[in-house]
């Protein structure tokens, strides 16, 4: 839990001030809560601990004094950064902690392919699988401008990772229930790219480049369609003015039904009213996901 002591401005996120000490719930009745975006590392989690380290290293992020589940908690500005000793898609109740703008995921990147990626993705659960985190049929909160704003700095820094796919991936796995917007930040795909200090580097530039500006995307669209690795809503997050949201791939889409569709919708944090469709990717679900994306009264934009 919190340590006894600890700096004014922590109570800007913490929730609840009237079940903290006295010193806490005195300086939270003056303050102005000041909302704020919880970076967050799993002491589990190799490329976790590697992007972590370079931002206390490097970027400025300096001890609070406070300390949650026994870790303590970094701070730059109006970024923290919380620790835990659990598994990336399986965190503790931050919420209970928390109350912040979003939360942010510093995670490794697994693939069978081996080959080197810096990837980015919404988290959610399409099917009623939920071995890996989260619920089954459940997806976690999404702010579309956060994808589009870190996969746009990212992109300005291609040069400086050459060797690295740097691409968005589909929604998948935990978590899916925390109350705030949820965005998982990878390096891959082997035991070397998660210790890689360069990569972690080029990784913490562009996120902090990304929150810093923190511009505002007023169109956002679903994506449907494609490959774990879409190429095609690659492209359009980059050069496009729509911000994406949830990306059902071809695999997912037997699972997005009406149920699944309206909660695509109530948990982006601003309206949807696109449904960006990879045409040549949707297999035998293309006529089932088109009347579907017609009977929500989604504008269809064909990719």
């Amino acid at each position: 839990m919190l340590a006894e002591t600890g700096p004014p401005y922590m109570v800007w996120v913490l929730r609840a001030p009237e079940a903290l000490n006295p010193q806490y719930a005195a300086i939270a009745t003056l303050s102005q809560w000041q909302p704020t975006t919880v970076l967050v590392e799993s002491l589990k989690d190799p490329a976790s601990r590697t992007m972590a380290d370079t931002l206390v290293r490097d970027h400025g992020f300096q001890s609070t004094g406070v300390n949650l589940l026994g870790e303590p908690v970094y701070q730059n500005g109006p970024l923290l950064l919380a620790r835990f000793d659990q598994e990336i898609v399986r965190p503790p109740p931050l919420d209970e902690y928390f109350n912040p703008r979003a939360y942010i995921f510093l995670s490794k990147h697994s693939a069978e392919s081996g080959i080197p990626a810096l990837t980015a993705h919404t988290t959610g659960n399409f099917s009623p699988d939920s071995n890996h985190g989260g619920r089954g049929r459940e997806l976690s909160r999404v702010d579309p401008s956060l994808l589009k704003n870190y996969a746009i700095a990212l992109g300005r820094r291609l040069n400086s990772v050459p060797n690295y796919q740097v691409t968005i991936e589909a929604t998948h796995h935990g978590p899916t229930s925390l109350m705030k917007p949820v965005l998982f930040v990878e390096i891959g795909a082997s035991e070397k790219n998660w210790n890689d200090s360069e990569a972690a580097s080029v990784v913490a530039d562009a996120l902090l480049e990304s929150l810093e500006e923190r511009r505002t995307w007023e169109k956002a669209a679903f994506g449907f369609g494609g490959t774990h690795y879409p190429d095609k809503f690659n492209r359009f997050l980059r050069e496009s003015d729509t911000a994406l949201s949830f990306i059902a791939p071809k695999y997912a889409l037997e699972h997005v039904d009406e149920a699944m569709l309206g909660q695509m919708l109530q948990k982006t944090t601003i309206p949807v009213r696109y449904a960006a469709v990879d045409w040549k990717g949707l297999g035998d679900q293309k006529e089932r996901i088109l009347r579907l994306v017609s009977q929500f009264g989604l504008e269809l934009i064909r990719l």
